[in-house]
């Protein structure tokens, strides 16, 4: 099923400035010459946008379906890095080991900055391990953290930037990874590089009435990364499933006490979701090839440095007190983009990325390109600037 169909018109985003994309599609279908058992389909189907922006399709807002527009893959930068990104993280941290002082185990409890127009002062964080002085402070503190209010800025930010954060909205999403010593749902003698038959990349699981009984009103995206045919010689013997919501939540708590190293942790893993990969082609019970060779969650969700949650989406909510009404979203992305020059602080991270880049890691990589251009340039001469 097409993102088309969740797409509103211009008429839509102007009326429809709180009804969710799930009433949207309702209408769409009612409207429509499907039969029920169809239509019933296409909402469960429909429910997989919650792998998306991780939060349930019921919660999600019609009227900033647009700030997802990277999902259609219309930015060409967009490239799946087969190889993992190891090697670009290598390369970037050797400038920041060869030049920067790096301070670990050190949590930042507060930030202190004046109005540096009022002189030659300095932006002050003060850690965990005591207080430390800059130029400028780009603070790229989860969007959850800020919401949170986990880390103090002295003076107060300003209105339009404290409200900005409270009206952006984050999400839960968490994933699982369920590695294998080979691809047993791969079809045997197929020859992917050959453009012989193969898994598909993408299956849905919905409303599982053979999983456990708490897991039978989850919906699931797993996607299988073992397709040489899509990732080279790289591609892995791994699934990967992606969770929101219910599901979600009863994944990390079972798993919060437990160190990811041990048997336990093991062991429930490989229980919830030993459902869903046994269904998987030319799956046998305790061959070898379809018993994990290991698994491993994340966990957001009891993460307090992530803000317990995972990355920015659009909710539909109510704005209320004196500013009353839906609150202008895209506003408060370019309000917390702008940050506060004047004081030394500026912010960077997904939650302040281009549009076409909202809630990922390639927006903030750029979000902090982008800062760190405009910290140049406020320490180039102007006649500079000009001649380059």
């Amino acid at each position: 099923m097409g993102i088309g169909a969740f797409f509103p018109n211009q008429e839509d985003r102007d009326t429809g400035s709180l009804r969710y994309r799930n009433h949207y599609l309702k209408e769409r279908l009612l409207a429509s010459t499907l039969d029920e058992g169809l239509q019933d389909d296409i909402l469960k189907l429909a429910e997989r946008w919650g792998a998306y922006n991780d939060d349930p399709f019921e919660k999600q807002s019609l009227k900033w379906v647009w700030l997802e527009e990277c999902l259609e893959g219309k930015s060409p930068e967009n490239r799946f890095v087969s190889s993992t990104h190891q090697q670009i993280i290598k390369r970037i941290s050797e400038a920041v080991a060869s030049h920067a002082n790096i301070h670990l185990s050190t949590t930042a409890q507060a930030i202190v900055s004046p109005d540096m127009e009022d002189g030659d002062k300095k932006v002050i964080v003060k850690t965990t391990n005591g207080s430390l002085e800059f130029d400028e402070v780009v603070v790229t503190v989860p969007l959850a953290c800020l919401k949170m209010d986990t880390r103090q800025f002295h003076p107060n930010l300003p209105q339009n930037v404290s409200q900005a954060i409270t009206d952006a909205s984050y999400g839960r999403l968490e994933k699982v990874f369920v590695a294998f010593a080979a691809p047993f749902w791969e079809r045997s003698g197929t020859d992917a590089s050959k453009g012989g038959n193969i898994y598909p990349m993408f299956t849905h699981f919905l409303r599982p009435t053979y999983a456990l009984e708490e897991q039978r009103s989850w919906t699931l995206e797993m996607l299988a990364l073992s397709s040489t045919a899509l990732f080279g010689a790289h591609a892995p013997p791994l699934l990967v499933f992606h969770l929101r919501g219910a599901a979600a939540a009863h994944v990390t708590s079972a798993i919060a006490s437990l160190a990811p190293s041990s048997g336990e942790y093991y062991n429930v893993v490989n229980t919830l979701f030993r459902p869903f990969y046994s269904r998987l082609p030319n799956y046998k019970e305790d061959y070898p090839d379809c018993v994990p060779t290991a698994v491993l969650a994340t966990n957001w969700q009891y993460d307090e440095l992530a803000g317990n949650g995972s990355y920015t989406n659009f909710t539909t909510h109510y704005r209320g007190g004196p500013l009353k009404g839906d609150p202008a979203i895209d506003d408060g992305v370019r309000v917390m983009r702008h940050g506060l020059p004047e004081r030394g602080l500026w912010f960077a991270g997904e939650q302040t990325a281009p549009f076409v880049a909202l809630g990922t890691s390639t927006g903030a990589y750029w979000s902090g390109e982008a800062v760190a251009t405009r910290i140049m340039e406020k320490y180039t001469p102007s006649n500079q600037l000009q001649s380059d």
